[in-house]
């Protein structure tokens, strides 16, 4: 109006009358008209880097975008009411993106809990800008690299206090659990289920930092490429959230879980038209990059959508379930209270949700990924899953199914509880069970029974456990890992069966000896453990082992310990044992290395040799030679 009257087009009088007359209207704020501002300024951006910003902001360019209005609105509504319900928790903020896994497609994107709000930097996209820790969100990676390397959702590890050295100046790290507690034997299913930070913790240390960030990089989670500032810069904690990275990749990313193993980056745009209709883009759906295998994902998503496998953090009841629909979720906190996750998944739909401070300022305690993010996740879901068809997560081909022991994970045996669980197939035990074990023991003595107490029935069964881990990261010849294991058996009350005997039973002073493992009649891998114990009043002072006939090793001094490798097949292992009084004693054994212990070849068939046919003068008909048998191999 000022410069109106300075340039002569309107007097001071009308200037004053009309600017008294602007001050009775509200004027809406610049965009606040916007459906979904935080998806329509990324779009643009997209635009932006295409076509020029001149473009994309005068050109009169038509675009068509992925976004579902009716549920970006929802999406929107329920971060907004479920953060106001929160900020007593210390919460201010919030955001979620909800994905279609199979293509991509972005159907609704909320960067904060208003793009106009008061209450926090509302017009910061959390989702696609914001640089946040995942905390236990990212677990998932690591148990799909362990995946990847051989183990299986049965693999049992030990919850137990460990100490991992520092490197490079850095303190010991000794991780604990969310609630303080430690569970002893855990299977894989039920670590990565009820989120176990020990376990992750032991697993990243087995499969490797770079290759848990190889494989998040793989997936699109840029801020994690193992780059030699980052492998320099992220220890064992990684595995825990202890990285940044972006919601929006960290989505993308795992679709590729729902997708069957396949990894499709984020679109925002179907179609670009100028202003005369003439179509400048358009979307073509891509195939994607495969980065993990169908099985490898199968497992995963089967192991998150067991509500079993949670049990024990999140209870029976809980809002990770969607009733009546096959869902994988991951919830996520970091040990600082700053960052709170849910991310889950079906095979059409994904949403990711994210709770904390633009500040990163630190929630109340009480806030976790349960109680902070999942509430969102879940009314989401909620709301939009019955909106699409129903699809739990198919089968993919190499998958078996087989009942394990419900401690080991080995071959269920012996009467003992076992339970199903699922194998890439090539994955599935096929050894005795070294851990969980029934022996014949002497009644009332501790020590194995004899064959001839055996024979007489004069001996009693019981259930013994043997615990053993190996630490992968000791540069100082300490086992950590099996200090932590010796150190919670002797917590328990039932302590004695954590120590299997190894020889027999004996009580009357002589030498004996005997084979710890391998057990006798067992079926073991190609690398063969053998451990020997001997038990004498007097010192032993030469100790020898044969196999298949052949000596292959001479102790003088304990431990009589040895690894060898066997062709796969049945083998004898003899051992025989010297007093320096001259006294001797052998034991031996029987084992089958990828076959049962008493395995025999099928018989091989042979061609029957055919005699020549004897010359006959008189005109008689030859019958052609035909083979009486066929050369068969099984």
């Amino acid at each position: 109006m000022e410069r109106m009257r300075e340039d002569g087009y309107i007097s001071s009088e009308l200037e004053k009358e009309t600017l008294e007359k602007v001050k009775k209207y509200k004027f809406n704020e610049n965009s606040s008209q916007i459906l979904a501002p935080h998806f329509v300024f990324w779009v643009k951006d997209q635009l932006s880097k295409i076509y020029g910003e001149e473009v994309v902001e005068g050109g009169g360019l038509k675009i068509t975008t992925t976004l579902d209005l009716k549920l970006q609105q929802e999406t929107q509504k329920i971060v907004t009411e479920e953060i106001d319900k929160a900020e007593s928790k210390g919460i201010s903020n919030g955001a979620a993106i909800v994905v279609d896994p199979i293509n991509g497609q972005v159907l609704a994107m909320v960067g904060s809990r208003g793009y106009f709000s008061d209450k926090t930097d509302g017009k910061y996209n959390v989702v696609t800008a914001g640089l946040r820790q995942p905390g236990s969100a990212i677990k998932p990676v690591t148990y799909l690299v362990a995946i990847k390397k051989g183990w299986t959702a049965a693999s049992m590890i030990m919850d137990v206090p460990v100490t991992f050295p520092g490197v490079g100046g850095q303190k010991d790290y000794s991780p604990n659990n969310y609630n303080g507690k430690f569970n002893g034997p855990m299977s894989l299913r039920n670590a990565l289920g009820n989120s176990i930070n020990t376990i992750a913790v032991k697993m990243l240390a087995n499969v490797g930092i770079k290759n848990m960030l190889q494989q998040a990089y793989d997936m699109g989670m840029t801020t994690l490429e193992p780059t030699a500032e980052n492998l320099s810069r992220f220890g064992l904690a990684v595995t825990l959230g202890g990285a940044e990275v972006r919601m929006s990749e960290l989505a993308a990313g795992y679709s590729s879980f729902a997708n069957g193993g396949k990894r499709v980056d984020l679109v925002g745009v179907l179609k670009v038209e100028d202003g005369d209709g003439k179509v400048l883009e358009e979307y073509k759906e891509v195939a994607g990059k495969q980065v993990m295998t169908p099985q490898e994902a199968f497992i995963i998503n089967n192991i998150l959508s067991d509500n079993s496998a949670r049990e024990l953090t999140f209870g029976a009841v809980n809002s990770l379930v969607i009733s009546n629909y096959q869902v994988a979720v991951k919830t996520g906190t970091t040990n600082d209270k700053r960052d709170n996750w849910a991310i889950g998944w079906t095979p059409n739909l994904l949403t990711a949700v994210w709770v904390g401070n633009n500040d990163n300022s630190e929630m109340k305690s009480v806030a976790s990924g349960v109680s902070g993010a999942t509430p969102i996740w879940q009314r989401i879901m909620k709301f939009e899953i019955p909106k699409r068809q129903k699809q739990d997560f198919s089968i993919p081909d190499r998958i078996v199914n087989m009942q394990v022991d419900a401690l080991s994970g080995y071959a269920a045996h012996d009467g003992f509880p076992s339970r199903s669980d699922y194998f890439i197939d090539g994955t599935q035990p096929r050894i005795t069970d070294p851990i969980h074990m029934k022996l014949k023991v002497c009644k009332g003595v501790s020590g194995l029974a004899t064959p001839e107490d055996v024979a007489r029935g004069n001996y009693d069964e019981k259930e013994f456990i043997k615990l053993s881990e190996n630490d992968p990261i000791s540069k100082d010849g300490k086992n950590r890992w099996q200090e932590g294991i010796d150190n919670w058996i002797l917590q328990q009350p039932d302590k004695d069966k954590y120590y299997p005997p190894s020889g027999y039973c004996r009580d009357d002073g002589m030498l004996d000896v005997g084979f710890e493992s391998p057990s006798n009649q067992s079926t073991v891998g190609n690398e063969v453990q053998v451990k020997i114990t001997t038990s004498s009043l007097v010192k032993v002072t030469e100790v020898k082992l044969w196999v298949d006939g052949e000596e292959k090793k001479t102790w003088g001094e304990k431990p009589y310990e040895t690894t060898i490798n066997l062709a796969d097949g049945p083998h004898s292992l003899k051992v025989k044992a010297t007093d320096r009084e001259g006294n001797t004693n052998e034991k031996e054994i029987k084992i089958g290395v990828n076959v049962a212990w008493d395995w025999k070849p099928a018989p091989v068939v042979t061609n029957t040799p055919i005699p020549s046919p004897t010359r006959i003068l008189s005109p008689t008909l030859i019958p052609s030679l035909i083979p009486t048998g066929i050369g068969l191999t099984l």
